[in-house]
């Protein structure tokens, strides 16, 4: 089972590492600029050593001396952890004090009046050197080295570390704490939130979530996108409510009257008319079966509307033209003349070839049932300005009041003929609905009434 992730986990991730990352950059740093300042204090002190030195070299006829006693020897060269070297010499290498021979910088020159830092080794043992360089106008030219063994500087430069490393270590925990502690307040509103929709949902499904001042601004744009969900859902259950309700009662009636044409069947003894009695359930029972396929349409277009990307190119001439084929005995029986009008050519539309052929066989239903006074029905095709079909008959028409609420679910014109349910155009207007198309029902002009119901298409095919 895939485990979800955590919104704390992440924040937390996210911020510790950084804020980790931070405080070891800045350890390193703190590390790195204490060793510096060591270094500076005891370079310094190896200086002071070697101008102390300095002092204390005589010229005499040109020719350099050190005055230095025994004790002051003994002071220069205590110290309890590191040894310290010194050795005083002139420029022809004549040693004039010291107490090892320390080696001179290698990569430069050492000139007179200035002093220079070098790392080397005596007796095996890393050192710290500080070179001085003396002259006197007519004197030969005096070289002044201190040296001292770096254990102080290594002991001092771990003591540091440490303290570097426990600094960012403690640093590192209370940002962490205090991450923490923010992101824990922060997930808490959302947490509040949460407890107030589900409390809110017991109470009232399918309610929105209210947009409150505690709920964060950065969650605003999914609750209101989950908002308009719940809105849709709504929508949607309203519907399916109204729409479970009215074809309960459609089918109610149709079942008493099935009931009773049975039952009187069974009590009718004369043959004639316990014939007509089967033959009014057989009625019912089709107009039953066409009740239920108006239903399963609707559920189709309903449920292939979210599969607008498997639409297919469609010849709708070729649909009409099928359509016009399959109701001609229809037609005929009725004395009305069907005819077709179109650009004998196929006109490509993208969508659902089944669920176009069922638009298409409504608005020809319809036209038979209430158009059939002209005795004249029309279906056409045409390709430009935009792809279309369209019924036209010489009925009644369908007054303009009543033109938008024909297309809603179950609903007949009052007093108005036929045994329809009130499902065609609804049907046609979920179709139209799938494939972006448009119906449009206006009534003819002139003297000759009657009603064009037309079915326009995008003009890209997809």
């Amino acid at each position: 089972m895939k485990s979800h992730h955590s919104i704390r986990r992440t924040l937390l991730v996210r911020l510790v590492a950084p804020l980790l990352a931070l405080t070891l950059l800045a350890g390193s740093a703190a590390y790195a600029l204490a060793q510096h300042f060591s270094d500076s204090v005891l370079d310094q002190w190896l200086y002071d050593t070697a101008i102390s030195l300095v002092n204390r070299v005589r010229w005499e006829n040109g020719r350099a001396s050190v005055d230095l006693s025994e004790a002051a020897r003994s002071i220069l060269e205590w110290d309890t952890v590191d040894h310290v070297f010194y050795e005083v010499r002139t420029s022809a290498d004549r040693q004039i004090l010291g107490n090892t021979i320390l080696p001179d910088p290698v990569a430069t020159a050492l000139k007179a009046g200035t002093h220079i830092y070098y790392e080397a080794s005596v007796n095996g043992e890393p050192v710290r050197l500080v070179a001085v360089s003396i002259s006197r106008p007519g004197a030969e030219t005096v070289i002044v080295k201190v040296a001292e063994t770096q254990r102080k500087r290594l002991i001092l430069s771990h003591q540091v570390l440490w303290l570097s490393v426990a600094l960012s270590l403690l640093l590192a925990t209370a940002s962490a704490m205090l991450t923490w502690y923010g992101v824990g307040r922060g997930i808490a509103s959302l947490q509040s939130a949460i407890y107030d929709v589900r409390t809110l949902h017991a109470r009232a499904p399918l309610t929105p979530i209210p947009m409150d001042n505690d709920l964060p601004q950065e969650v605003f744009p999914l609750v209101e996108e989950i908002n308009n969900l719940i809105l849709d859902l709504s929508t949607a259950h309203r519907l399916n409510q109204r729409f479970i309700a009215d074809a309960a009662h459609q089918l109610r009636t149709p079942l008493a009257t099935l009931r009773v044409q049975l039952e009187l069947a069974l009590r009718e003894q004369d043959v004639e008319r316990h014939t007509r009695a089967i033959n009014d359930a057989v009625e019912v029972l089709s107009r039953m079966g066409r009740v239920l396929h108006q239903l399963l349409t609707l559920a189709k277009a309903d449920e292939d509307y979210a599969k607008a990307d498997a639409h297919q190119s469609v010849d709708i001439d070729q649909i009409a033209r099928e359509e016009i084929e399959r109701r001609l005995d229809d037609a005929v029986a009725a004395g009305i003349d069907l005819g077709y009008e179109g650009p004998d050519q196929p006109v490509q539309v993208s969508g659902d070839a089944a669920l176009l052929g069922e638009a298409v066989a409504n608005l020809l239903d319809n036209a038979l049932r209430y158009g059939a006074a002209g005795k004249h029905i029309t279906v056409g095709v045409k390709s430009a300005p935009a792809p279309e079909i369209y019924v036209e008959d010489r009925g009644p028409g369908i007054p303009d009041a009543e033109q938008s609420k024909v297309r809603d679910r179950f609903y007949r014109i009052p007093a108005s003929p036929g045994d329809g349910c009130g499902l065609g155009l609804s049907i046609v207007e979920e179709i139209a609905r799938h494939h972006a198309a448009t119906l449009i029902l206006h009534n003819r002009d002139g003297s000759s009434p009657g009603l064009r119901a037309r079915l326009v298409f995008p003009n890209s095919v997809a």
